[in-house]
C-alpha cells in the first residue's frame, strides 16, 4: 500500500493531506507552549488520532487512537536515530537511516518505509509511505507525522530549505530493495 503525504501550501499551521488507496485523510498540527498537538482525521472530520508531545530530556509523544488505544513514541537512541512506538499489545521500531530514509519494523520484520524530500519550499513537505497491506495505517502515518512535525523541524518557513538528512551513525542500514507485501 502506498500513502502520499502532502503538506498544504496555503496554511497558517502545518496541515497535511494524506492520500491512501481507500480514502483521503487530513492532519493538522498546533504548537502551544512546546507541546505539539497533531490531529489526524478521516473523511468528514472524524477524529482518528491525537498526538501530544511531552518534552523532558528527550521528547516523548502519546498517540491516542479514536478506538481508545494509546501508543507511546520516544527516541531510544538519539545518535543512531532509533525510535520506539508501543502499547501493551504491540511494539514498533522506527529507524532513521543515512540521508532521508526511514524504515519501520514490527516483531523484527520491516513493515513500512518512507523517504522525506530533500528540497523544501517554505514549510511544504511531500513524501510517500510504502507499507505492508496488513499494517495499521493510522499508527504508521502517526509515526511519520511525528518525525515530520518533531522538535527538530524548522518552523520558520524559510523560502527554500535543503535537508541533508542523517549523516551520522545508523543502527541498521536502509534496505533499498525492500518492497511491501
Amino acid at each position: 500500500m502506498n500513502i502520499a503525504v502532502q503538506q498544504r501550501v496555503f496554511a497558517f499551521s502545518s496541515e497535511y493531506e494524506i492520500e491512501t488507496p481507500a480514502c483521503i485523510y487530513s492532519a493538522k498540527k498546533k504548537s502551544f507552549f512546546r507541546r505539539d498537538k497533531i490531529r489526524l482525521f478521516a473523511p468528514r472530520s472524524r477524529l482518528l488520532a491525537t498526538i501530544r508531545g511531552h518534552f523532558y530530556f528527550r521528547p516523548k509523544y502519546d498517540i491516542n487512537l479514536a478506538d481508545g488505544k494509546v501508543y507511546h513514541f520516544w527516541c531510544e537512541k538519539f545518535w543512531k536515530g532509533v525510535f520506539v512506538c508501543e502499547n501493551s499489545e504491540e511494539s514498533f521500531r522506527l529507524y532513521q537511516h543515512k540521508r532521508l530514509n526511514y524504515s519501520i519494523f514490527q516483531n523484527g520484520s520491516q513493515i513500512a518505509a518512507f523517504r522525506k524530500n530533500r528540497v523544501k519550499i517554505g514549510r511544504i513537505d511531500h513524501y510517500e509511505i510504502r507499507m505492508n497491506d496488513g499494517a495499521n495505517p493510522v499508527v504508521i502515518v502517526s509515526m511519520a507525522l511525528v518525525m515530520d512535525c518533531g522538535e527538530l523541524e524548522d518552523e520558520s518557513g524559510g523560502a527554500v530549505t535543503i535537508d541533508l538528512g542523517s549523516l551520522g551513525p545508523e543502527e541498521r542500514p536502509f534496505d533499498p530493495s525492500w518492497e511491501p507485501s
